[in-house]
């Protein structure tokens, strides 16, 4: 959820076996092993940097060298596939980091505006502070009385938690907190020794003869206030796979927000 500051991270002291390595573990993880063109982008773009060869990093190198485009006939202006897939590329990467490498200590990343990745080694508090921020989920609450509203509202909670967590990985805690009133009632932002919270989310489930409505709201814990809100009306469904397609949209709505 939150990177470290620039003070407490080191870069020239990363060898290139620890770049390599780094890639590795980032090629054999459920994001890349089944993406074997993006994986090849990745590989290429880390031995270049590795080897210094910024030049081949340009976007018509690339188009070449990766995508198998003709020298003779490949146009940047014309074919946009290089800028396209690097823009995959670091939302994966992103996603990688939020999930099953939240614990690395080595971060690969390509900054906006350049093709050339850049390596970061975190080091003592900084991979502290990236173990031990978390979201919260506190139970959805069901506001209507209706046979169906209580069962299924659970059976949202549970989508969304697990969909969360496919999302961001061990920054997700489901240990509950006090409800937290916006007109500014405090809260403890430690749930325990090990995670400090700086965003909670929170939701209610509506149903009428029509419709359901699910209001979801992220709380900065440090604020005390709603970060962000959405509503999300489906037509009365009761089954899991409006369960799991309300989950699937609440994640990607706050991916979005959090540019996950």
């Amino acid at each position: 959820m939150c990177r470290a500051s620039k003070e407490k991270y080191d870069k020239a002291s990363i060898s290139a076996i620890e770049m390599r390595s780094t890639c590795e573990l980032i090629l054999s993880s459920d994001l890349f092993i089944n993406a074997p063109r993006m994986s090849c982008l990745l590989h290429f773009l880390v031995e270049k940097a590795i080897n210094g060869d910024s030049r081949d990093t340009c976007e018509y190198a690339i188009g070449i060298g990766v995508f198998n485009r003709s020298a003779a006939t490949y146009s940047t202006a014309e074919d946009p596939i290089v800028r396209v897939q690097v823009g995959r590329l670091r939302e994966k990467l992103k996603t990688y980091y939020a999930t099953s490498g939240a614990a690395s200590d080595i971060e690969i990343s390509i900054p906006l505006g350049s093709y050339l990745p850049v390596f970061r080694k975190f080091y003592g508090a900084a991979l502290d502070d990236r173990r031990e921020h978390a979201l919260t989920i506190q139970p959805i609450t069901c506001i209507t009385q209706c046979e169906n509203c209580e069962p299924f509202t659970r059976g949202l909670h549970e989508e969304l938690t697990y969909q969360l967590f496919r999302t961001f990985g061990k920054t997700i805690v489901i240990h509950l907190l006090p409800a937290v009133a916006v007109s500014g009632v405090s809260f403890s932002s430690k749930i325990n020794s090990h995670h400090e919270v700086n965003h909670l989310l929170e939701g209610t489930v509506r149903i009428d003869s029509e419709r359901i409505r699910v209001s979801i709201r992220l709380i900065d814990a440090s604020l005390g206030c709603v970060a962000w809100s959405e509503q999300f009306d489906r037509n009365i469904f009761f089954a899991i796979t409006q369960q799991e397609e309300l989950a699937a949209s609440i994640c990607g709505a706050l991916k979005h927000f959090l540019h996950v």
